[in-house]
C-alpha cells in the first residue's frame, strides 16, 4: 500500500502513552459523572449491531454504529459494548471543538486487536516501509490515512487511545487542509480523559491531570519550548528525545488548545474555531497568496507562524506571552481547583 501521509502527526504512543496511563486517571468509573459541571457526553446510547469478522485465523467481530465500523478480535463483551459509545460520543466532542465541519457519509473504520502480535502483523501488512516506525510503539496505536489501528492495553487505556486517535481519523477524513501537527496533537489530547455514567462515556475537556502534571514538571525543570519553536514541531521531532521532553511536547500542545479555548474568558475561542473550520473547509488563510501549492496533507513549518498571527490577530511573540501566562495558570493556580472538582 502507498506510503501514508500523516506519519509525523500521529506517533502519539511511542513513549508518551504509558506515562499518562500509569497515573490511573483516565477512563475511571464515576457514578453520576454527568452531574459534574463540566462533564458532557451522550444522553442515550447509539445503536450498534455486530457481524462476524476474522483476521487471518483469529475470529472477531465488526461493530457497526452510525459513524463507525470497528473491527476487533477482543472478546470482552462489556468492553465491546462500551467501545462504540466511546467513538460516537467522542465524535460529538470533536464536532463541538471544530464546529460546522461537514461529515463524510461513509463510516470510519477502526482496527482494534486483542493481542500485540496481531496488531504487529497487520501493521507490517498495511504500512509498508513505515512499519518499522510503527512497531516501536509499545502501548497504544496510530492513525493511517482515515482509519486507526490499536491493540488492547486495558479498558481505560484503550478507550483513551481510541478517543485520541479518533480525532486524527476525524481530521484525516473530513479536513481538506492540514492543521499544523502541534495543533492537531493538541486537539487529540483533549479527549483522553473519559469517565462513565452507567454505560455512557463522559468527557471534561478542561481537565487532564496527567497533562497538567507534565506541564508543571516542564515549567519547574525549565524545559518548556517557546511557542515559536513548538509550532514548527511534529511528533517525529521528539521521539528520539528523553521521556520528559516528549511528555512536555504533548503537555504543551494540550495547553495551547486549552489557552485557545479558555484563556481570558474565551477571548481567543472564536478565532481558534474559525481556524479549525476553515482548515476543514479548505479555505484556511494562505500566507503565500497561492504562490506555494502543497499536496493534500502536506505542511510547511515556516507557514505556521503567519497563519497563527492571522487568526489570533497578534504577533507570535505577543501570543507567546499570553500563552506562557496561561500555561502557568493551568499548571499551578487552576490545578488544585480542577482536581478537587473532579
Amino acid at each position: 500500500m502507498k506510503r501514508q501521509r500523516r506519519l509525523p502527526a500521529t506517533l502519539f504512543s511511542l513513549a508518551v502513552l504509558s506515562a499518562f496511563l500509569s497515573l490511573n486517571l483516565t477512563g475511571c468509573e464515576s457514578t453520576g459523572a454527568s452531574a459534574g459541571r463540566k462533564w458532557a457526553g451522550p444522553s442515550v446510547a447509539q445503536p450498534v449491531r455486530s457481524e462476524a469478522w476474522q483476521y487471518r485465523t483469529d475470529a472477531g467481530k465488526s461493530l457497526l454504529s452510525p459513524h463507525y465500523v470497528i473491527h476487533t478480535t477482543i472478546e470482552d463483551e462489556k468492553f465491546l459494548e462500551r467501545l462504540p459509545q466511546v467513538m460516537e460520543g467522542a465524535l460529538t466532542q470533536y464536532q463541538n471543538l471544530a464546529p460546522d465541519v461537514k461529515l463524510s457519509d461513509r463510516p470510519m473504520e477502526c482496527y482494534l486487536f486483542s493481542q500485540r502480535n496481531q496488531w504487529a502483523t497487520f501493521t507490517r501488512e498495511h504500512t509498508g516501509m513505515d512499519a518499522k516506525v510503527y512497531l516501536q510503539i509499545n502501548r497504544g496505536g496510530y492513525t493511517i490515512r482515515d482509519w486507526f489501528v490499536a491493540y488492547f492495553i486495558g479498558d481505560a487505556g484503550t478507550y483513551s487511545v481510541s478517543a485520541h486517535e479518533g480525532w486524527h481519523q476525524y481530521v484525516a477524513r473530513n479536513f481538506k487542509n492540514r492543521l499544523p501537527p502541534f495543533l492537531e496533537e493538541g486537539c487529540a489530547t483533549q479527549f483522553e480523559n473519559i469517565q462513565w455514567d452507567a454505560n455512557l462515556p463522559r468527557w471534561n475537556l478542561h481537565f487532564n491531570a496527567n497533562r497538567v502534571q507534565k506541564l508543571r514538571l516542564a515549567v519547574d525543570g525549565k524545559y518548556l519550548w517557546p511557542l515559536e519553536k513548538l509550532v514548527t514541531m511534529h511528533a517525529g521531532d521528539v521521539v528520539g528525545l528523553g521521556g520528559e521532553k516528549i511528555e512536555a511536547f504533548y503537555a504543551q500542545n494540550w495547553a495551547f488548545v486549552r489557552f485557545a479555548w479558555d484563556a481570558e474568558g474565551g477571548k481567543y475561542r472564536p478565532a481558534f474555531q474559525k481556524m479549525l473550520t476553515e482548515t476543514a473547509a479548505g479555505t484556511a488563510f494562505d500566507p503565500t497568496n497561492g504562490q506555494v501549492h502543497l499536496p493534500p496533507g502536506a505542511w510547511r513549518p515556516q507557514m505556521v507562524k503567519p497563519i497563527l498571527e492571522h487568526y489570533f490577530g497578534m504577533p507570535l511573540d505577543q501570543l507567546d506571552k499570553a500563552y506562557q501566562a496561561h500555561v502557568r495558570t493551568i499548571a499551578f493556580e487552576k490545578f488544585n481547583e480542577q482536581w478537587q472538582a473532579n
